[in-house]
């Protein structure tokens, strides 16, 4: 597996905001091999990733916490999907100024950031997109927080519905959500929802 290697790559198309490339590459038996791929036009060329998923939690005194995440239309999937927020990389901004721009933008809330994951990938079987997960902190009581209101929610043809979901009984909220036809439950938010659910198990 050490040998594998990229020897070629070749656009087949280029449109705005994708791309579909032929790689060629160096199997682990140093076999020549082809790959179709597809990479975002806007990655900055001197980021690892293309932005910023924002897992963050609104904490508010006497409530329980919640998850704010996000349904919209997603044309590839003909239909919803719920999903952390999240969004590109700006040119000359920090991966925290991203998060936080983009969850203002996205959702209204104002958060600060506690932890950045390393550059995680998202469908590595046909994309090289990747992103950071950034753990972030919402203060419910701050009157900012308080009636939120989405900056750019209707912006080049987003239409975004903000929902927030108490933790503890996520997995169960997320199945009751997923049984609508027309939705379809973000991988990432799916597999943190399981997380929270079997430490609930391992801790019973």
């Amino acid at each position: 597996m050490s040998s594998s290697r990229i020897v070629g790559r070749e656009p087949l198309k280029v449109a705005k905001w994708m791309g579909l490339h032929e790689v060629t590459y160096l199997d682990g038996a140093g076999k020549e091999r082809k790959w179709e791929m597809i990479e975002r036009t806007t990655r900055r060329p001197d980021a690892k990733v293309d932005g910023a998923d924002m897992l963050a939690v609104i904490k508010r005194q006497g409530t329980k916490d919640e998850l704010i995440l996000v349904k919209q239309f997603r044309p590839p999937m003909a239909g919803f999907t719920i999903e952390f927020p999240a969004g590109l990389l700006d040119p000359s901004e920090s991966l925290e100024q991203c998060a936080v721009r983009e969850l203002r933008e996205e959702t209204g809330y104002t958060a600060t950031v506690d932890s950045v994951s390393p550059a995680v990938c998202m469908d590595p079987g046909a994309s090289n997109c990747a992103t950071t997960v950034m753990r972030m902190r919402v203060d419910g009581d701050d009157p900012a927080n308080v009636n939120p209101k989405c900056a750019n929610a209707h912006d080049e043809g987003e239409f975004i519905e903000v929902i927030t979901l108490p933790l503890r009984g996520l997995l169960d909220t997320l199945n009751k959500l997923a049984q609508s036809p027309d939705v379809t439950i973000d991988s990432r938010v799916y597999t943190f929802a399981m997380g929270l659910n079997m430490q609930d198990v391992l801790t019973a």
